[in-house]
C-alpha cells in the first residue's frame, strides 16, 4: 500500500519544480522507504503530475469529439504556429508549454475549449486564444 503522503510529495515537488525529476522520484521512493518504480506508479497514474518541464503558462487545448468538431484543430495550428512549438514542448523563454494529448475537458455543450493555466474559454476562437497569448507575453 502507497501512503498517502506520496502523493502530497508529488504534489509538493510539481508546486516547487513544475515537473516531476528522476531524482526527485528517487528522493520521494527514499524518504517512504518504496521502490523508484511505486512512486513513478503513483505519479503517472495521476494527470496532475508531469514528468518535463512545463512553461509559466500552460495551455491545453481539448481535442475530444465535440471539440475537435467545433474547430479545436484550428486553434491548436495556430498555438504551435504563434508559439514555435508543438504539444508537450516549452517555449525556449519558459513562457508557454502546450500540453500533449488533452482529451475531453467535460465542457462538451460549451465546445470548442482551451485551458490557459486556470482560465477556461469557451466556445474559443481562434483569435481570442491568440489575443490571450499577446496578453500574457
Amino acid at each position: 500500500m502507497i501512503p498517502d503522503s506520496i502523493i502530497v510529495a508529488l504534489q509538493k515537488e510539481m508546486q516547487k519544480s513544475g515537473y516531476i525529476s528522476r531524482d526527485a522520484v528517487n528522493r520521494i521512493a527514499d524518504e517512504f522507504c518504496v521502490s523508484p518504480t511505486q512512486v513513478y506508479s503513483v505519479a503517472s497514474f495521476y494527470q496532475q503530475f508531469s514528468f518535463t518541464p512545463k512553461g509559466k503558462n500552460v495551455i491545453a487545448v481539448c481535442m475530444g469529439t465535440a471539440c475537435f468538431i467545433a474547430g479545436a484543430e484550428k486553434i491548436l495550428a495556430m498555438l504551435k504556429d504563434e508559439l514555435g512549438i508543438g504539444e508537450g514542448e516549452i517555449t525556449p523563454d519558459g513562457k508557454f508549454s502546450i500540453q500533449k494529448n488533452t482529451r475531453c475537458l467535460g465542457k462538451c455543450a460549451v465546445a470548442p475549449v482551451v485551458t490557459i493555466n486556470d482560465r477556461v474559454y469557451e466556445k474559443a476562437t481562434v483569435a481570442q486564444i491568440k489575443e490571450a497569448i499577446n496578453e500574457l507575453r
